[in-house]
């Protein structure tokens, strides 16, 4: 503990500190890659580094990595621009890039929208950012969707008279389990799904919403050390993970620091966020729950089920689950419930087989 602390206090006067690119080492503790340097997130990368290295690092082998890691970036930066930029000045036409996924992730970093990526788009973009919505698209997203199924007219979706393919995605939604999904849900449920993870304290509880990315380990770092009081995480709504390495770190720190996880007859957490739940020294699930479950996406039609059981890319997850004590059946089961874009939500026999709750 006092080596935790000791990192902290170290590093806490550049805790609001923003910077520009050409500082190598202080670019690579900025997790989310805010421009803004956080003194718990700084904290995570160094736990990280420290693991990756088995050792403490010194500080000229820190400078080597950030370095290193920034070459790589500018590497992977020159070989896309060598593919698409066809007459060199620089930049890229976006129209004229044939790949339908890469022509829409290019349109994605072109922040003047003139139809041209250039690299300081490129290397300025934040995919996360990019990835979560507005409160003014949620809207419009809720608008559009009730305009279309809402039939009569009442703000709400009757969920069995919905077609299967838009039933899969809605009853998300219907977090009350009511068999309708209320428009108020939805928007309720959609802000979750595109807010980063927060944590509110409450009488030694701390109440979870949102989705979780790469500051959540930051955030429970700063949980841990800022209320030691809290020793149960009540996770109400944490539809998932948009950054999987970063969930995985941010539960196995619940883990280590022995907290518990606890879900409500009204809790509904899936994807990532069943990882997260599953960290818990202790885990409670009340009747009425829900717990989604999914194969990781790993590209244009690629899911975790078309790797071959002997691939690396299943071993962080198979290394996670044994770490916290649930069955590597789990974890393949998880792959053949429901594809990438799909949910599985768990049956109470599922549960039980699968010890999801410690008894």
């Amino acid at each position: 503990m006092k080596n935790l602390k000791a990192i902290l206090i170290g590093i806490i006067f550049i805790s609001s500190v923003t910077y520009g690119q050409e500082n190598n080492a202080i670019n690579i503790l900025d997790g989310n890659s805010d421009g803004v340097l956080n003194p718990y997130e700084a904290m995570d990368i160094l736990f990280m580094l420290q693991q990756e290295n088995e050792k403490p690092l010194s500080v000229s082998e820190f400078n080597k990595i950030a370095t290193k890691s920034q070459k790589e970036d500018r590497k992977e930066l020159e070989r896309i621009f060598k593919k698409y930029d066809k007459d060199k000045d620089g930049k890229v036409i976006i129209k004229d890039v044939k790949d339908e996924e890469t022509r829409g992730f290019m349109m994605m970093m072109d922040s003047d929208e003139n139809g041209k990526l250039t690299k300081k788009e490129a290397l300025n973009f934040n995919m996360e950012k990019a990835m979560l919505m507005s409160a003014e698209q949620i809207k419009e997203q809720a608008d559009a969707i009730y305009k279309e199924l809402d039939k009569n007219k009442n703000g709400a979706l009757e969920l069995s008279e919905l077609p299967e393919e838009e039933r899969d995605f809605i009853e998300e939604v219907d977090v009350n389990n009511d068999g309708k999904a209320e428009k108020r849900e939805f928007i309720q449920f959609m802000t979750y799904n595109n807010t980063p993870v927060s944590f509110k304290v409450k009488s030694g509880v701390a109440y979870m919403y949102g989705v979780i990315s790469s500051d959540t380990p930051a955030k429970v770092l700063q949980l841990i050390f800022e209320h030691p009081e809290v020793k149960v995480i009540e996770m109400v709504s944490v539809p998932g993970s948009i950054n999987d390495v970063a969930n995985l770190r941010a539960a196995l720190y619940i883990r280590k620091f022995g907290l518990s996880t606890r879900l409500t007859s009204t809790s509904m957490v899936s994807s990532g966020g069943t990882d997260f739940f599953l960290a818990g020294v202790n885990r409670e699930v009340e009747k009425g729950a829900k717990i989604g479950v999914h194969s990781w996406g790993a590209g244009p039609g690629e899911q975790g089920k078309d790797f071959p059981k002997d691939d690396p890319e299943h071993q962080k997850y198979l290394d996670f689950y044994s770490k916290v004590g649930i069955p590597s059946a789990f974890y393949w089961y998880t792959l053949e419930m429901a594809p990438a874009d799909g949910m599985h939500w768990m049956t109470d026999s599922e549960i039980v087989k699968y010890k999801i709750e410690t008894k």
